[in-house]
């Protein structure tokens, strides 16, 4: 390993560790910062009476008679050990709930990034093809409405047509494929209009750069320069803004998991929050951020790694 990977590898450790830290922590401030007192909402969530005596014991269970700096180091230490505490809704272990949530949005989240990609490719392809002509701009238009409209709108609309119109799904129980598609597709629309766009856009720079025009002098097609040449320079300056969307999506799976009745990571984000359920509400965002900063590495290291490998093929 050299002096500048060594170097680079460091750096992002750091980002990582002050990332996870200045997130936490906000999260931290905010619960404790809220006018609803989450000792209260305890109480009132498992008693019928509500008496200041109560309060006051929920109050040191729960940990918050602490000082703010104190209770936070204490978060910390135990989320270090992997242990995040009793969910206040529940009363189960934060990672217990998890377990059962985090594979879920992990596969819906899996399922969305190949979605994308092929929807990418194709999106991008055919605007650069058909620039220029009637059927990129209604390309066009379709892309900017895919980008405007929420993705909770389509999963709406996809449960009214498919589910209630057509017959062809279950409103919910859905298993399988079937149980995880329709939430993954309704994410990747806005990924697939919007990086559509821009991989058009990229594609048409990468086609007028000079290693095209050589293609073009040994009498390469232009599908061939497109697919072969300037499709994989396209996709590489892509990678980082892509690994961010499927970030985006794993924030997004909140809203459009509860449309689809998924019991994944954000369906148990907004009951949490609902409930003010602070052990799991802290756990989920520690979660987010790990696996967004995590993305966004991996799309660095590897669009290092594929610019590395082309200079050393002769590519740009």
């Amino acid at each position: 390993m050299d002096s500048r990977t060594r170097r680079y590898i460091i750096r992002r450790i750091v980002v990582v560790i002050l990332t996870l830290f200045v997130v936490t922590l906000l999260s931290f401030l905010l619960m404790r910062l809220s006018p609803i007192d989450p000792a209260t909402a305890y109480v009132k969530r498992n008693s019928a009476v509500v008496t200041q005596e109560q309060i006051e014991e929920a109050r040191v269970m729960l940990g918050l008679n602490k000082s703010l700096p104190a209770q936070y180091l204490d978060w910390v230490y135990d989320a270090v050990h992997m242990d995040f505490g009793i969910s206040l809704g529940t009363g189960n272990p934060v990672t217990e709930e998890l377990a059962k949530t985090v594979p879920v949005t992990l596969t819906v989240v899996a399922y969305s990034a190949v979605i994308m990609v092929i929807g990418v490719m194709i999106v991008g392809a055919l605007g650069y093809l058909w620039r220029n002509k009637a059927g990129g701009m209604i390309l066009s238009f379709l892309t900017i409405v895919g980008i405007s409209v929420p993705g909770f709108y389509f999963g709406t609309a996809f449960i009214d047509v498919f589910a209630v119109q057509l017959g062809w799904l279950k409103v919910s129980g859905n298993s399988g494929f079937l149980k995880y598609f329709p939430v993954a597709l309704c994410l990747s629309i806005l990924g697939i209009c919007f990086y559509g766009k821009m991989l058009a856009a990229s594609l048409e720079r990468e086609m007028d750069q000079d290693y095209a025009m050589y293609a073009r002098c040994r009498g390469l097609s232009e599908i061939r320069i497109l697919f072969f040449h300037a499709l994989p320079h396209a996709v590489v300056d892509l990678l980082p803004n892509f690994a961010q969307m499927l970030g985006l999506c794993l924030a997004n799976a909140a809203i459009v998991e509860r449309v689809f009745s998924l019991s994944g990571l954000g369906y148990l984000i907004i009951d949490a929050v609902v409930k003010r359920d602070s052990p799991v509400i802290h756990a989920a965002v520690l979660i987010l951020a790990l696996t967004l900063v995590l993305l966004d590495t991996a799309a660095e290291l590897l669009q290092y790694a594929l610019r590395s490998d082309m200079r050393a093929a002769g590519g740009r």
